[in-house]
């Protein structure tokens, strides 16, 4: 199992192992994830890299997230923050972070560290 938890700032070294990464900083320079709303997206550049925005309410419970066979998941957190669990691995997500797991890994979103918050994040799946 796959994880990778760093800084944005360091998402270019990355580029090496996940080519997809140059595309999602493209995205991502471009501000896009903040600009649109709720919704599944293509890339621009009509790549492999699909993003899902999704803003919800974290809580105790949190929710399981989709599958997605085969592919990779990168999550940014575009607002507030959240707790991610990834197949028993805890981690905080808040703004300048970023997460890549597996597709096929069992993981749990929007889980609350203290209070409930309200929170945006973008997932690129490729």
């Amino acid at each position: 199992m796959m994880i990778v938890f760093d800084t944005l700032s360091e998402l270019e070294s990355y580029e090496g192992v996940f080519p997809a990464i140059r595309t999602i900083i493209g995205v991502m320079d471009r501000s896009l994830p903040y600009e649109q709303g709720d919704g599944r997206y293509d890339t621009p550049e009509k790549s492999d890299v699909r993003y899902i925005i999704d803003s919800f309410l974290t809580s105790d419970n949190g929710f399981e997230a989709e599958k997605h066979s085969g592919k990779n998941v990168m999550e940014i957190v575009l607002e507030g923050d959240e707790i991610v669990s990834v197949e028993g691995s805890v981690l905080r997500m808040m703004n300048g972070r970023f997460l890549i797991y597996s597709g096929e890994a069992e993981v749990r979103r929007a889980l609350s560290y203290a209070l409930p918050e309200h929170t945006r994040a973008v997932r690129f799946i490729f």
